[in-house]
């Protein structure tokens, strides 16, 4: 019987790539429900706030579906960010070049957690839906930042 051949110590940071899928998948909900507010012209987000009819009368035509499509151009980039994190190339990229935009987006979607859900609890406008799938994005995005740290 000959002996088994040593296996490589597997790259800790391959740890990041269940983490990365999962926050793109979740970051691809927020997309989609901008693209559908943009589509309608309409200022929010799905599970956020009610919007009311001042805030229409604020912008000129357009220019909500414009932001809505900005947002979701945002979000996009978010969904990348997570996606090129999954790939095996992002084992070999320096820490430095990943961990501050993952860092800013489990920031990013700390506050818009705390911002949303006191906002409804102190006001009453609605926006704990949304704000409470903000801390599974945290979650997902701390997820991601933690794995991709840990490596080398």
């Amino acid at each position: 019987m000959s002996p088994r051949p040593a296996r490589a110590a597997a790259d800790p940071r391959s740890r990041a790539t269940p983490w990365a899928v999962a926050a793109a998948s979740w970051s691809l909900l927020y997309v989609v429900s901008k693209v559908e507010y943009a589509l309608a012209g309409r200022p929010g987000v799905t599970g956020g706030p009610e919007v009311g009819a001042a805030s229409y009368a604020a912008h000129g035509p357009g220019e909500v579906a414009a932001a809505q499509w900005a947002n979701a151009g945002v979000g996009l980039v978010v969904v990348l960010l997570f996606a090129a994190c999954a790939l095996p190339a992002a084992r070999r990229a320096p820490r430095w070049l990943s961990l501050p935009p993952v860092g800013a987006v489990a920031l990013m979607a700390t506050v818009g957690a705390v911002v949303m859900v006191g906002r409804d609890v102190f006001t009453g406008s609605g926006g704990t839906p949304f704000g409470l799938y903000c801390p599974v994005w945290a979650v997902l995005s701390a997820g991601v930042l933690v794995a991709l740290a840990r490596g080398r």
